[in-house]
């Protein structure tokens, strides 16, 4: 080791002997000097590190995928739209449109009038059933009902409505049409709803319809309308009687949504009589029946009379039925103000060129002229009119307390123009189809009806099946098959939904002698 190497040796010998001889004192010593060093070296580790990890940026989170990120994170919601100013009663089914304003059934509808400045619409099942019916015919297919399901059941809830099965369906198309009105689809929603029926912003469009008639009411007066006389303003110029026995309630400011006529005797819940009216009364239909008698002979007479094939020389009316049933005038005036509604908004919207309005219906111009401010009750504007159905005196107390049955329909008259609802201008072509009673009495119903926009066909053998879309599915809602134009005998009137009649009046009469009629070839076999 050389000199360097020899001094180390020794001084390692000396520090060993040392060492070995004060043993305790240099064990503490060690501990007191080697232990301090030790902790003051451990505590300046656990500072260093202690600053070192408040000055380091906090540890950056494992960077999910994008999926779960948008799953964690929910999507803004999209900026809120204008309410569509139509409403329910809009008929753009385009996507942008759809896409860019709110319709009563979506979510946002509501921030969507309050942005628009306007009020909301009411919830009521005539909402639900303008927002399912996309093509405003006013009747509902399966297709259309089952794809507005979804909505209605995101806004009502989905204990509200079960599934549309067929069976279903066909329970709810009461008529058998194949199509649901809106009172069928009442009948199916109300109950599950609970919604109130929504038909009093409509009432409006009944204009022409006059409210407030005063008839007077003493016995056999034919009188329907208070006019002060000149002299005493207390008494009727018309018919002398005292006003105080013209005063009746305001039923158009009644509880009811749809009002019932002025002149009937029931105004207010449900009811379903028959009401007899009084000579004077009946003395009218009697002048009705003698001003649209024709002696014109159809074939049909012979096929449902074969034992009394000629037609009558005339018919006395014995008594008059008024059929006063709250359900079904319901029913009838819903649809009434929703036809004038929606051939309204046709014409302002250039859907459809102007409606054309028929006024030369036999039965309609007799009773003008014979009922007065009578037949004043009833709306020009949608084609209404009276018109009368044959059938028997038992059939017609059982259509009055129930309701006109498509699937039934054809099975007397026939099915020239589709299978439907066929009535008369003439008694005498409703005189066809009635039948006797046991005593010898027939009865033919006098019933309003809704003819709205109507599809005139002189054909010969029109196509039943183009009659029928063209109603149901089509523009149309009626038929006027004009016989009378192509065969020279009479004109129909068909309808093909229930909610478009209401049968008013049974009258009950007798035929008169038969005529004697001449052969004339060829023209004796002409149809009906």
């Amino acid at each position: 080791f050389g000199s360097h190497g020899v001094h180390f040796a020794r001084a390692w010998v000396l520090v060993r002997c040392a060492t070995a001889a004060m043993l305790p004192w240099t064990a503490v010593a060690s501990k007191a000097i080697f232990g301090g060093c030790c902790r003051r070296h451990r505590f300046g580790r656990e500072d260093l590190r202690t600053n070192l990890l408040a000055n380091e940026p906090p540890p950056e989170p494992p960077s999910p995928s994008l999926s779960s990120s948008s799953q964690l994170q929910p999507e803004p919601p999209p900026p809120p739209r204008p309410a569509c100013l139509n409403g329910s009663r809009c008929r753009n089914r385009d996507p942008e449109h759809r896409a860019t304003e709110a319709h009563p059934l979506d979510r946002d509808y509501a921030e969507g009038c309050e942005l628009s400045q306007m009020e909301p619409e009411t919830l009521t099942l005539k909402v639900l059933f303008d927002c399912t019916d996309e093509d405003g015919s006013g009747r509902l297919s399966c297709d259309e009902l089952r794809a507005s399901l979804g909505a209605i059941r995101r806004l009502l809830g989905d204990e509200h409505l079960p599934e549309l099965t067929d069976e279903a369906w066909k329970d709810m198309d009461e008529d058998g049409n194949g199509v649901v009105n809106f009172s069928e689809f009442c009948h199916w929603a109300g109950p599950r709803l609970g919604l109130p029926l929504g038909m009093k912003k409509m009432r409006h469009k009944s204009t022409n319809i006059p409210h407030g008639r005063t008839p007077c009411n003493a016995m056999n007066c034919p009188c329907e309308e208070f006019v002060p006389s000149f002299l005493q303003s207390h008494r009727c110029a018309n018919c002398r009687h005292k006003e105080h026995l013209h005063m009746k309630p305001d039923r158009h400011n009644s509880a009811e949504e749809v009002p019932f006529p002025d002149y009937w005797a029931n105004a207010e819940g449900d009811f379903t009589t028959l009401v007899p009216l009084n000579k004077v009364e009946v003395s009218q239909f009697q002048k009705l029946v003698d001003r649209t008698y024709s002696s014109v002979y159809t074939k049909d007479r012979r096929k449902h009379n074969p034992t009394s094939p000629n037609v009558p020389q005339g018919y006395r009316v014995k008594k008059v039925l008024r059929n006063e049933n709250s359900h079904n005038w319901r029913e009838y005036g819903c649809r009434r103000a929703e036809l004038l509604t929606r051939m309204e908004e046709e014409e302002d919207m250039g859907v459809r060129g102007p409606r054309h309005l028929i006024s030369n219906v036999k039965s309609m111009v007799a009773w003008r002229s014979i009922a007065g401010v009578k037949a004043d009750r009833m709306e020009e504007q949608c084609n209404e009119w009276y018109v009368f159905h044959g059938t028997s005196p038992d059939a017609a107390q059982q259509i009055c307390a129930t309701d006109f049955q498509i699937r039934a329909a054809g099975s007397n008259t026939g099915t020239l123009y589709g299978r439907g609802l066929y009535f008369a201008e003439c008694i005498t072509k409703a005189d066809e189809y009635a039948r006797a009673d046991t005593e010898g009495s027939f009865a033919v119903l006098m019933c309003r009806v809704l003819g709205g926009r109507v599809l005139y066909t002189a054909e010969e053998e029109p196509d039943p099946e183009h009659m029928v879309n063209s109603c149901l599915e089509g523009p149309y809602d009626s038929v006027l098959g004009d016989r009378e134009a192509c065969r020279n005998t009479y004109r129909e009137f068909v309808f093909f939904d229930t909610e478009d009649v209401y049968p008013e009046y049974i009258i009950h009469y007798q035929r008169l002698a038969p005529i004697r009629r001449k052969t004339v070839p060829g023209r004796l076999a002409s149809t009906s």
